[in-house]
């Protein structure tokens, strides 16, 4: 990857962060890289209409695939396609239950289920 060189930052720039504590403090904001991987994949695992209604679906309880196919009227191939990306997130787990797989929300997928809930107002 080419390194871009930086340019000089405008006169006055600077001043007009030195209430919050100057660069260095905006600089000190920023995520640790991991931490905003663990983020970006959980934004992308929320910006589905599928998967966003899976979560919504799993905070009632754990439902197997079929459940989850059901409802939103979807082929197992795509279903499956959206479950592997909110597991990936970290957001749901799945367990084998004889034939069947169970889903249901991680604690982290409890707590941005939860989120999103109030967000909309479906309280």
């Amino acid at each position: 990857m080419v390194k871009k060189e930086k340019q000089a930052l405008p006169e006055g720039a600077l001043e007009t962060v030195e209430e919050s504590g100057g660069i260095s403090e905006i600089y000190r904001a920023l995520p640790e890289e991991e931490t905003a991987i663990l983020l970006k994949d959980i934004y992308h695992a929320c910006s589905d209409i599928y998967r966003i209604k899976i979560l919504f679906m799993l905070t009632k309880q754990p439902l197997c695939v079929c459940i989850i196919r059901e409802v939103l009227d979807i082929s197992d191939s795509r279903l499956s396609y959206h479950l592997k990306i909110l597991q990936k997130a970290g957001l749901i787990s799945g367990t084998s239950k004889g034939t069947w797989i169970i889903y249901e929300l991680t604690k982290k997928g409890r707590f941005f289920s939860d989120l999103n809930i109030k967000i909309s107002g479906k309280v």
